[in-house]
């Protein structure tokens, strides 16, 4: 079966704001095919420095359907990352806009050769030993927001496609729809717009600009887009921009993951998309199911206010027994969920590529939470130090990790925030690190909030305390 079951039909597949370009899905298989084919016969590992462009979308669609694999990284964070991770694991091959060969040279890549072609290089790299891949390995996705991690989520086809199955199903796509890219394609929830749309025979609306800009509207009305997606911070800025006062007449979807929305706004949403005949759906996923988890059908919210829903269809959530304990006068216990969208593993170094599957479609979510009597799941709190930062899954210990090259700190999330305590430094000295990590991770400044402080608060073996630590921030 075609990858996502894409055919060379003449219906439109993409419409590029930026050039005005409408290609069919057989123009986005010819261009695929065209990248691919490059690659040889044999499977190969391409790494996509992507941004929300026809360059990355066609090389996506056309690396994966020809048995490739493709691992996604951030085009917008700083090129040293991208190489950092390159030169970790060593691909034959890197694609991306125009001018990256010459950056990834500059940041130390050895590069081969450069074939630039449709906006866009397709780069062969000269890194020596060259990280091999499980025949089943079509996507990595990274596992960490926008912190550089090297640690990849490995998807099969089957991953992405199970996955791309089940969102059309419950959010009932059919051709005529057409989403807007109002998330980038290197995360997971961006990508499983394009992903579960296509499924669907629809037309992605491609642009790279933001909610906040008049002109992303612009194309929003004079495409006649009927849906978006966001993450919390999305929802803060439609806030912002005035978007319940708009003219958006094609509007008849919302979908909200990434974090969980707070209940005022997913009142108002759901309120606003109910008076217009639309629908809100607030979702729950992590990468490491390809996307989406569960779901709150659009006519349960009210009374199922604060849940992050019901299992897809094609999955199953449970309470893992032997994790159970009584908090706040409930059960709770770590999250497991099933289904054919689980990843097959992590990937940490070059040699976990040629891994296969690991989980056998089981996944251990490092959430805590409980299910109702309708199998209604409600979250209460993560056991792994992951936060989740205005829709980004930020690794604690990769951050930490960062701030101890400086000296003794400890690291912990709040809400739609991280906070570092610096046993070094100055005041002055630890806030223009705060605002430098900001930067580097494609924060606003806000959401980093660093403090001096005299002594990091350990336990009786020497590990750092973190309960003591939190009460700095709930206190």
């Amino acid at each position: 079966m075609a990858f996502l079951g894409l055919r060379p039909s003449r219906s439109p597949a993409i419409v590029d704001t930026a050039s005005g370009a409408i290609l069919t899905f057989a123009d986005v298989l010819d261009r695929g095919h065209d990248v691919a084919s490059r690659l040889g016969a044999t499977k190969q590992l391409l790494f996509l420095v992507a941004r929300n462009d026809l360059f990355s979308v066609v090389t996506y669609a056309g690396v994966v359907a020809s048995g490739h694999a493709l691992a996604l990284l951030d085009g917008r964070s700083p090129t040293a990352a991208s190489a950092d991770i390159i030169g970790a694991y060593r691909p034959r091959w890197v694609a991306g806009p125009a001018g990256l060969a010459r950056e990834l040279g500059d940041a130390g890549v050895a590069i081969e050769s450069v074939d630039s072609f449709a906006g866009g290089e397709l780069i062969r790299t000269g890194l020596g030993a060259v990280a091999r891949v499980h025949p089943e390995t079509a996507v990595l996705l990274t596992t960490s927001g926008t912190t550089g991690s090297r640690k990849f989520v490995r998807l099969s086809a089957s991953n992405v496609e199970a996955n791309a199955n089940s969102i059309a199903q419950y959010l009932e796509l059919d051709p005529g729809e057409r989403p807007v890219t109002s998330l980038p394609l290197h995360y997971s929830f961006g990508l499983s717009v394009l992903n579960s749309h296509w499924r669907a025979g629809a037309c992605v609306v491609l642009t790279d600009e933001s909610v906040v800009q008049p002109s992303f509207w612009e194309a929003f009305r004079r495409n006649g887009c009927t849906s978006i997606a966001g993450v919390p911070f999305s929802y803060q800025l439609l806030e912002r921009v005035g978007f319940r006062e708009m003219d958006l007449p094609a509007l008849r979807t919302m979908q909200q993951a990434g974090g969980a929305l707070d209940r005022r706004l997913t009142e108002i949403y759901a309120r606003f998309m109910a008076d217009r005949g639309g629908r809100l759906f607030v979702m729950y996923g992590q990468t490491e199911a390809t996307a989406r988890i569960a779901y709150v059908p659009p006519h349960r919210l009210a009374e199922k206010l604060g849940s992050a829903g019901i299992a897809i269809p094609g999955g199953s959530l449970e309470i893992d027994p032997e994790t159970v304990e009584l908090r706040v006068g409930v059960s709770v216990g770590e999250v497991v969920y099933r289904g054919p969208n689980v990843m097959m593993g992590y990937a940490s170094c070059p040699e976990d590529l040629e891994l296969g599957d690991m989980l056998g479609g089981v996944l251990r979510t490092g959430d805590i939470g409980r299910l109702d009597g309708e199998g209604y799941l409600f979250l209460v709190g993560r056991s792994k130090r992951i936060a989740k930062v205005f829709g980004h899954r930020i690794n604690l210990d990769e951050v930490e990790a960062r701030l101890r090259e400086h000296g003794p700190a400890a690291v912990v999330g709040g809400q739609d925030s991280i906070w570092g305590f610096c046993e070094f430094g100055t005041e002055e000295s630890v806030a223009e690190l705060a605002a430098s990590l900001a930067r580097d991770l494609r924060l606003h400044h806000t959401a980093i909030r660093l403090r001096r402080v005299d002594a990091i608060p350990t336990s009786a073996s020497g590990k750092i305390d973190y309960r003591a630590v939190e009460a700095w921030v709930t206190g």
